[in-house]
């Protein structure tokens, strides 16, 4: 596996952490349909938290937060539209957060924005 695989897979495991200790239930993670995939679904109260996790080493190509497009957001929702769609629990609301982690001297700062879209 290569080292850029490697650091993501780590960087959607401190997330899933990291929503976890904030209260929320990790439903699914790295959920694949032919059009495309969402690294987590949560649960946040009665809400469908949609979570497109970035995982940075450095600044040399922007934030991880800058490397989330607008759409790749818009495109987040509609494919949870499609894991509803096999869902049998329901949901309130849907939300999309982005989990932006960024690797400094060995340690991860991490920066969560709910409600991205």
């Amino acid at each position: 596996m290569a080292a850029k695989d490697r650091l993501g897979r780590h960087g959607e495991r401190l997330a899933a952490n990291f929503l976890e200790a904030g209260g929320m239930r990790i439903l699914a993670r790295n959920w694949r349909c032919p059009q495309g995939e969402i690294d987590i679904l949560a649960r946040d109260g009665d809400a469908l938290v949609v979570v497109e996790v970035k995982t940075r080493s450095g600044r040399s190509h922007g934030t991880a937060f800058e490397a989330v497009t607008r759409e790749k957001l818009l495109r987040l929702r509609s494919l949870a539209s499609k894991w509803l769609a096999s869902q049998p629990e329901s949901f309130g609301t849907i939300r999309v957060d982005v989990v932006a982690l960024e690797r400094f001297a060995g340690d991860f700062a991490v920066r969560h924005e709910r409600g991205v879209i």
